[in-house]
């Protein structure tokens, strides 16, 4: 069996240039509606990406393949929400408006109770659809997903 080749390093993306500069906004609140069954979470929550639940049959992120993104990632809500976003890295570049200077890159991204985050992301390796998420299960399992594709 030949030896697995070493992983590829990625590339730091603070000095690519940035097709496109998103603001995703995590809220929660009371009342009807979330949750992938159309219901509420725990205590009567809903649970948000851009005041709107997680709709399978939407895209919520059409990213074009091989494009350098930026996405500010906001949370209105009063708790942390750990963004996960399948199958790309993210590197973060600014945490509540402050740039970073050294290169981070993280599988999750904790979105401070009414802070934000700024991360790029490189759409190089996957076209297709596929999902990002509040990594608290009750969270995303109440409507904190979206879906994104790229293509």
């Amino acid at each position: 069996m030949a030896p697995v080749p070493p992983l590829r390093k990625p590339r730091d993306l603070r000095g690519a240039e940035v097709t496109e500069r998103r603001r995703l906004t995590f809220g929660m609140g009371t009342g009807m509606g979330g949750g992938l069954g159309g219901g509420m979470g725990p205590g009567g929550m809903t649970f948000t990406i851009d005041g709107r639940p997680f709709d399978p049959d939407r895209v919520d992120q059409a990213v074009s393949l091989g494009a350098v993104e930026e996405w500010t990632i906001a949370n209105t809500s009063p708790m942390d929400h750990p963004m996960h976003l399948h199958v790309w890295p993210m590197q973060i570049v600014a945490e509540g408006g402050r740039q970073l200077d050294d290169v981070r890159w993280q599988d999750v991204v904790n979105i401070p109770a009414g802070g934000e985050v700024t991360v790029r992301v490189a759409f190089d390796d996957f076209g297709g659809r596929t999902v990002y998420h509040c990594h608290i299960l009750d969270h995303e399992d109440n409507g904190m997903m979206g879906m994104s594709e790229a293509g």
